[in-house]
């Protein structure tokens, strides 16, 4: 089967990127072929079809110079991209593709890419990696809080809120773009919606998809690549330093600690705040490893005692978790979004409520009091792993949504 890898980033950046590579790995050594479609960039992986990928367009650079053209620029190519609709179609002329797979192609290549797919019929599947369909913010926050005011189609509430960065602008082109996608008629012109999470899938039927349109699927993690190692003296958050993470939170709960040390993988807007909260509060416990990636990443988890994710918002499906699992580590995070779905508590790991500093510090007391337990809730997160997460499984799931959506059925 020849597959259209639709994504707006051919490299490794983010959730969706990771798993559209991986994704398309997979696929190949099952012996499909896969033809990406992105936008141009020079961190792009090397492609016999790059040229026809869509020209490159930074809108964080355009929106620094604050001209009425580079509004006006920003503007357009979020909502609709003409250049994107005429390169996919000439791309599917020339491939011929069985079946397109979606990404993330919101604000660069935009739902226009849509309607040459279906003019040539080939059908269209989409695993969605977020909230944008029913969210012009995509991520159902407001300002740092979870926010479902545009549930079901109130989509001016992003103008109202200023939900996009604070951003009258901003925010009313996200809006924008949402409200196109609805006048197409877009959600009732993918064949198949993919998402990773039952939470996710529950959020986006009280948005107005229909159910019969949703498979769930969970992602996948190559799990041969993980191991778990003898563990070192401390546990680990990994990600990205941002409010939605509830970090400030884990730096408390840590503050309160009298055991245990406690690592910051990642890089992020509030990396400084929370260098300064720990200083003030004391929180001494509390080291900033910074970005790491690869080898080094998996083996700081590996060696860990166990992995926190004190999130405060909707995650979807984390592979923060996933990871840990894989590496036969225990998780300690919040009761929210589709981390339950994955974290069973009492078995391979402990769920808190979001946000409560107090719960969290009894949940790491408890885990770091006992190295047994954690140790047989690492083993049930790997168990776990191979059960829900593994490479065949996921890869059934997928190629059984490809064979019902080329044959025109309905699952």
């Amino acid at each position: 089967m020849r597959i259209l890898m639709v994504q707006t980033f051919y490299y490794q950046r983010g959730g969706d990127s990771t798993y559209m590579l991986s994704l398309s790995k997979l696929l190949e050594e099952k012996g499909h072929e896969v033809v990406p479609f992105a936008m141009a960039s020079p961190r792009n992986l090397p492609s016999p079809y790059a040229r026809f990928f869509v020209s490159e367009i930074d809108f964080p650079e355009l929106m620094r110079t604050a001209s009425p053209g580079a509004a006006w620029k920003v503007a357009t190519r979020s909502v609709y991209n003409g250049e994107a609709r005429r390169r996919i179609a000439a791309l599917v002329d020339e491939v011929k593709p069985d079946v397109a797979h979606f990404h993330n192609i919101h604000a660069h290549l935009t739902a226009s890419i849509v309607a040459p797919l279906r003019k040539r019929g080939v059908p269209v599947v989409w695993t969605l990696h977020d909230y944008r369909l029913i969210c012009p913010n995509t991520s159902l926050l407001s300002r740092g809080e979870i926010c479902e005011r545009c549930i079901p189609n109130r989509f001016y509430q992003a103008v109202l809120q200023r939900c996009k960065k604070g951003s009258l602008a901003a925010s009313g082109v996200a809006m924008l773009t949402t409200l196109y996608d609805r006048l197409e008629r877009l959600p009732s012109r993918i064949d198949r919606f993919i998402a990773p999470s039952a939470f996710l899938k529950s959020k986006l039927i009280e948005g107005g998809l229909d159910p019969a349109r949703i498979d769930c699927v969970p992602n996948f993690a190559d799990l041969a690549g993980f191991a778990g190692l003898p563990e070192k003296d401390y546990f680990c958050y990994v990600g990205r330093l941002s409010r939605e993470k509830g970090l400030d939170v884990l730096v408390r709960a840590a503050a309160s600690l009298d055991a245990g040390r406690l690592l910051l993988v990642g890089d992020g807007p509030e990396a400084e705040s929370l260098k300064a909260l720990a200083r003030e509060i004391g929180a001494n416990r509390v080291e900033f490893a910074g970005y790491r990636s690869g080898e080094e990443l998996r083996r700081i988890v590996a060696e860990s005692q166990f992995v926190v994710l004190p999130s405060r918002w909707y995650e979807n499906l984390p592979y923060t978790v996933m990871e840990a699992f894989a590496s036969s580590k225990a998780v300690v995070a919040s009761r929210i979004g589709g981390i339950p779905e994955m974290v069973d508590d009492g078995v391979n790991g402990l769920l808190v409520p979001a946000g409560d500093a107090g719960a969290l510090a009894a949940a790491l007391r408890r885990m770091l009091g006992d190295r047994r337990v954690r140790e047989e809730m690492g083993r049930r997160g790997r168990e776990k792993a191979e059960r829900s997460y593994g490479r065949e499984k996921h890869y059934g799931e997928i190629e059984r949504i490809y064979r019902e959506v080329t044959a025109g059925k309905r699952a």
